[in-house]
């Protein structure tokens, strides 16, 4: 199975969002992923997504955003990462989901914070550039 060319929406201004998209990349051996910050974000209907508090993810079969983001993003990539992205697709097919997409969103509604936290411990190099507003 060849892996479907896959687009990534993420928000550039946020160290742990840039970490994370990094990490896809080194692992993204077939070069399948393209990512975008939200702010350079051309797609057409880009209004019809939170693409400044979500990651969005875009390939053939449809766009996604959230855990179910996550999952499709992983597919993407070789084994055993698509392994992974498979079976995160999966558990988000079934009730499961809110579980997954709850802890997505905590993440992401704390990801400037938690971002500047590991710049803190030195796991990441760089915080985000926006300040979260109060």
């Amino acid at each position: 199975m060849h892996p479907t060319p896959t687009d990534l929406v993420y928000d550039g201004d946020c160290g742990l969002c840039r970490a994370c998209v990094e990490w896809l990349q080194r692992r993204d051996r077939g070069h399948v992923l393209t990512t975008v910050t939200s702010a350079a974000c051309t797609w057409p209907d880009r209004d019809r997504w939170p693409l400044a508090t979500t990651v969005a993810v875009r390939d053939a079969r449809g766009t996604w955003t959230q855990s179910t983001a996550v999952a499709r993003a992983l597919m993407a990539l070789p084994r055993p990462w698509s392994m992974v992205g498979r079976a995160l697709w999966l558990v988000n097919r079934t009730p499961l989901r809110r579980v997954t997409d709850g802890a997505y969103h905590l993440v992401a509604t704390n990801r400037h914070a938690i971002s500047a936290r590991l710049v803190r411990w030195g796991l990441l190099s760089s915080a985000c550039l926006v300040e979260p507003t109060p």
